[in-house]
């Protein structure tokens, strides 16, 4: 098989990763997780991702709507199936299972 045909049937390779990263703006917890989940992309997304980062103090319509009531939180949105994660974000390892990354690249 070719990989454009590998890519096609790959629905991870074909459709870029979108999360939505719920925080407090000054809140070190919030920090934590942003810097966090920004590393964990560098390394196993490369530039196939993109996260939307929503500050429930000025937008707490955004977190209601997605039942968000702790923060930092982070939701996969796509691809499918959606994933909500708790939590600044550290245990790596944990991140990466919930967010299916943990096998691309042999890792």
């Amino acid at each position: 098989m070719k990989d454009s045909e590998m890519a096609a049937s790959d629905p991870k390779k074909k459709q870029p990763y979108f999360m939505k990263l719920y925080v407090v703006a000054g809140e070190r917890n919030s920090q934590l997780a942003r810097e966090n989940i920004k590393n964990i992309c560098d390394e196993r997304l490369k530039n196939k991702h993109q996260i939307e980062e929503v500050d429930v103090v000025t937008n707490f319509e955004s977190a209601l709507k997605d039942r968000v009531f702790v923060t930092p939180t982070l939701i996969l949105v796509s691809p499918e199936p959606k994933v909500t994660i708790v939590g600044n974000l550290s245990d790596k390892t944990r991140v990466v299972s919930a967010l299916r990354l943990g096998f691309e690249d042999g890792k």
